[in-house]
């Protein structure tokens, strides 16, 4: 059986007709699974409110943390809230909720709940929904709506916050929405949102209340979410993929991050082990397997050796990736034939690179089916990925732009505790941290890739650290400005969060892509504030470092009680992960 909504990890549409079922449930394909039974809140002899059924529905949904601002329309919900055992943390501004939410999510592979206000309040939020939406995570953002009298008609009547197409907004970055009818539809509603947050490709829902609803008696009590029991993929799917994957001599695994949302990463290790077969992973999947595993490559897809390795190969098993194009080079990078795509959604095995078998299924459950009948082999796999590794560590070593920015990530991998979470946001030094740091385990890695949302680090950290588990967040001197309030939140709620601020005194990517495009630099650099002082005046712990003792500043602000920032003066080149960089930049397509 699989929970819709699992347990922590160790340590821690398109129509604006106001209706009770929602949208976005046609955009895509949902993965083949077995019809659940009909899911709605039942009767409750006793009354409640709307706001109270929301957050009944909440816990029985397992939910134990919500970030979001109060507004005079909502405020229902907070005072419901503060009766619940749900722990509310109030942010400084809707994006970091989400935002949280969201590190929340990736950190725990739990729901992550966001509370906003009608209009600017859930505008507020756009940025931060479509990094959820690009990346896949599980957030369920509850808004409010304007009285529900004043929602006839499509031109609105001009009260306070009011916004008739506030949902329609929400569309765009969203994988589901709807708008509740009427009180009664609050806990039911609540329910599909979180069942659509986790169907299919995963990605954000939302759901807004016309405020009037939140005071209406209601009495239809919360119900706790359906098991799910997946389908096992079909069996002609599973035959071919063996006869490819058998008939392999030297098989490479690609793995992405719908491996980490099916809890795959125990079999996809043995499979590797079974097939003998090196391991590339994305972004998203960073701490499938071991750092220290003689079969994992460790290094990016970009990287000369492993674009090698890929090329070199004569058959590539992909599991849970839809080899997007920041992973690929803008698909450039020569993957092998024959293709073995594992996918919830087999469009997405199609999507940008062709594939010979595709098993659509969760990855799980589609490994359950292959492993029993590969039969182990000798390959020379580790032999491949230890040569691999050599040479990739020496040519960065080498490279007199790469070899401090590429010692930053090991200073920063040798000082970072167990368990512990590193959220990384788009700065330079961010783009070293999701190329070349290997996460111990899964769901310690954050990056926005996804959208590529400067921004994110800090609240997503927030988010991350609010699940209990120790955070790094790797922000930029301007990322970080995005969201300085947040630092207000880590003091308030006393978060386990170390900040590390790189500071370049500007847009160091801008900088570089002027200077290879234009020959000059422009609207990059920055007035910044002495962030030490910043800190302390939020009542933070803080101290400045240089790329020398980096790991002496960590090991320092891991040790605080509460949230400690550290302030790091240095300019660093971007990496081959950055598209100005690309190795096979300018050269066509590999695709099909």
């Amino acid at each position: 059986m699989m929970v819709l909504y699992p347990a922590p990890v160790a340590g821690a549409r398109k129509s604006s007709k106001r209706i009770g079922t929602g949208s976005g449930a046609g955009r895509a394909r949902k993965p083949r699974a077995q019809p659940p039974a009909k899911q709605t809140a039942r009767k409750s002899a006793e009354p409640s409110t709307g706001a109270r059924a929301l957050t009944d529905q909440l816990e029985a949904l397992g939910v134990e943390v919500v970030f979001g601002i109060p507004g005079v329309h909502n405020l229902a919900i907070f005072d419901a809230l503060e009766r619940s055992t749900i722990h509310t943390i109030v942010v400084r501004h809707e994006q970091t909720a989400v935002y949280a939410a969201d590190g929340y999510a990736r950190a725990t592979g739990r729901l992550g709940v966001a509370i906003t206000t009608t209009g600017p309040g859930a505008a507020n939020t756009a940025g931060a929904m479509g990094e959820a939406h690009a990346s896949r995570s599980p957030v369920l953002q509850i808004s409010t709506q304007s009285e529900s009298r004043l929602l006839e008609g499509k031109s609105g009547r001009f009260s306070l916050h009011e916004s008739p197409h506030q949902r329609e907004l929400m569309d765009a970055v969203t994988r589901w929405s709807a708008t509740v009818s009427t009180g009664e539809a609050i806990p039911t509603l609540v329910l599909r949102g979180a069942r659509e947050a986790f169907a299919g490709r995963r990605g954000p829902a939302f759901l807004e209340i016309p405020h009037d609803f939140l005071s209406a008696p209601v009495r239809w009590r919360a119900q706790a979410p359906l098991k799910e029991r997946a389908l096992p993929p079909e069996p002609i799917a599973v035959e071919r993929a063996l006869r490819v994957l058998q008939n392999a001599k030297r098989a490479v695994i690609w793995a992405g991050g719908g491996a980490v949302s099916a809890g795959a990463a125990d079999l996809l290790t043995k499979v590797a082990e079974t097939l003998d077969a090196p391991v590339v992973t994305t972004y998203a999947a960073k701490g499938l397997l071991e750092p220290d595993h003689p079969l994992l490559v460790g290094f990016p897809p970009h990287q000369p050796e492993v674009t090698k390795l890929l090329s070199s190969s004569d058959a590539i098993l992909i599991v849970g990736s839809d080899l997007d194009g920041m992973n690929t080079e803008g698909w450039r990078i020569p993957l092998p034939r024959p293709r073995v795509s594992i996918n919830t959604v087999a469009e997405d095995s199609r999507r940008n690179y062709a594939s010979d078998v595709v098993v659509e299924a969760d990855a799980r459950v589609a490994l359950e089916a292959i492993l029993p009948a590969l039969s182990a082999r000798k390959a020379n796999g580790a032999r491949r990925v230890a040569e691999l590794r050599k040479a990739a560590d020496k040519s960065l070593r080498d490279n007199k732009e790469f070899v401090a920015p590429y010692r930053f990530v090991q200073a920063v991998a040798g000082a970072v505790p167990a368990n512990a979470v590193v959220v990384a946001d788009m700065a330079v030094a961010g783009y070293w941290l999701g190329a070349y740091y290997r996460a111990p385990q899964v769901r310690s890695f954050q990056y926005p890739l996804g959208w590529g949302t400067l921004g994110f680090g800090l609240p997503a950290a927030v988010g991350a650290a609010a699940s209990g588990r120790r955070t790094l967040a790797v922000c930029g001197d301007a990322g970080l400005l995005f969201a300085a309030g947040e630092l207000a939140t880590a003091v308030q709620e006393k978060l386990p969060l170390t900040i590390l601020v790189v500071n370049d005194e500007g847009y160091g990517m801008l900088r570089f892509d002027e200077e290879e495009r234009f020959g000059r630099t422009f609207a990059a650099d920055l007035a910044t504030p002495d962030f030490v002082t910043l800190a302390k005046a939020f009542g933070i712990q803080a101290r400045t470092c240089t790329p020398k003792d980096v790991g002496d500043a960590l090991a320092w602000g891991f040790k605080q009680k509460g949230p400690a920032l550290i302030e790091m003066r240095a300019r660093f080149t971007p990496p081959l992960t950055t598209s100005p960089r690309w190795p096979l930049k300018g050269k066509k397509e590999a695709r099909p």
